[in-house]
């Protein structure tokens, strides 16, 4: 085990912290669930890929904030708070349910990078180069997956880790964050190559969707790092938990987020061809109508 001895003190210490981080996800839960509603109430001729995402994310994040609760109301009313290992399922739903999260989001950037570089006129090298990549990093991510649930089934506190669960641990965050930049990276790349730049709106779009991505993958890379560095730094207590209770949610409203922009942002793209296949590919739009056209009588 670790040179640090977890304690009680500690352990109520951390109950202010976890609380907020908990409050933090709360919140971004229900910015979430609002997100999910106005894009059924908006897109009902979406393609069933995309529902299914949504739905999936939405119920993935439902169960992570039930496990969040459970946890957060047991830390608070046990003398000892996460110091009883009794408690110890609540960690591994929590974790588990993260991951399965975490990767269905990535598996959706991933398959869109995967049709944009199979449907874009790209020089046969890089098309193939980005291709499989796209095909290493979800091979990876659910590889590391397994290895992450692997230790942490064999887990037995709450903090503390033994060091081959800890160096897995920062493995699969420091991969995380990697996976999530190089998605973004690419996505911005992918993009900027179908800017046609001759017409300032179909290039502000552009520009808007890679700020975008880039922000939304850095941000979700930079809490990866927090969490393993809080972590590191406080390895005999439950702190870095205060950071993992609202992860989730950035994931889940990030891509509802891009969902919620096609109307604005699609027929702004489709205004120059250069950019419809961009708009077909990236909003999921195999046949579809737009929500415009849908509630024209």
């Amino acid at each position: 085990m670790g040179s640090f001895q977890p304690d009680e003190n500690n352990s109520r210490e951390d109950s202010g912290p976890l609380f907020l981080g908990f409050m933090v996800g709360s919140i971004l839960f229900g910015v979430a669930l609002l997100q999910a509603y106005q894009y059924f109430m908006n897109y009902t001729r979406d393609s069933k890929r995309r529902k299914i995402v949504v739905v999936a994310a939405v119920a993935l994040d439902t169960i992570h904030l039930g496990f969040s609760a459970v946890m957060m109301y047991l830390s608070l009313s046990s003398p000892v708070g996460l110091l009883d290992n009794s408690h110890l399922w609540t960690l591994k739903g929590f974790a588990t349910i993260k991951l399965f999260l975490i990767i269905l989001v990535q598996s959706y950037y991933l398959s869109i990078i995967w049709q944009f570089a199979s449907s874009f006129p790209l020089h046969r090298i890089l098309s193939k180069a980005i291709k499989t990549i796209s095909i290493i990093l979800f091979l990876y991510a659910i590889g590391m997956g397994i290895v992450f649930l692997t230790y942490l089934e064999r887990d037995k506190r709450f903090f503390d880790f033994s060091k081959p669960f800890q160096t897995v641990i920062f493995i699969a965050f420091g991969s995380t964050a990697v996976i999530d930049s190089a998605i973004a990276g690419t996505l911005s790349f992918l993009l900027l190559k179908t800017d046609p730049g001759r017409h300032t709106k179909s290039r502000g779009v552009i520009k808007f969707l890679v700020l975008f991505f880039i922000g939304t993958g850095l941000l979700t890379a930079i809490m990866a790092v927090t969490t393993i560095s809080v972590y590191a730094a406080r390895p005999s207590t439950a702190l870095y938990l205060s950071i993992e209770f609202a992860v989730p949610r950035l994931y889940v409203n990030s891509i509802l987020a891009m969902f919620n922009s096609k109307a604005g942002l699609q027929k702004r793209m489709n205004a120059t061809s250069e950019l419809k296949l961009s708009s077909l590919l990236l909003f999921d739009d195999l046949g579809e109508s737009s929500p415009i056209e849908e509630n024209k009588p």
